[in-house]
């Protein structure tokens, strides 16, 4: 299965997490970069996780509506 990390700089300690939890792979954008809003979505992603703080309004939404149309569970997940 594959995880996806949305924002953030530091994810190591969230991917070990998600790969204890079964996810072999975890990809991860950092959501600062413009590029992140048109870059495509990978294919077989599973689980999403969005970390708030880190992301623009654009991407969360974008993302949050990609994980509707695909049946994508989503974390939302703030710095605290």
């Amino acid at each position: 299965m594959r995880a996806m990390i949305i924002g953030g700089d530091k994810v190591e300690t969230t991917r070990r997490a998600l790969q204890a939890s079964g996810y072999a792979d975890v990809l991860h954008w950092s959501g600062r970069k413009s590029s992140d809003l048109k870059r495509e979505f990978p294919s077989r992603v599973a689980h999403m996780v969005i970390i708030l703080d880190y992301v623009n309004h654009n991407l969360a939404k974008r993302m949050r509506l990609i994980a509707r149309e695909r049946q994508i569970s989503v974390a939302y997940v703030g710095r605290k």
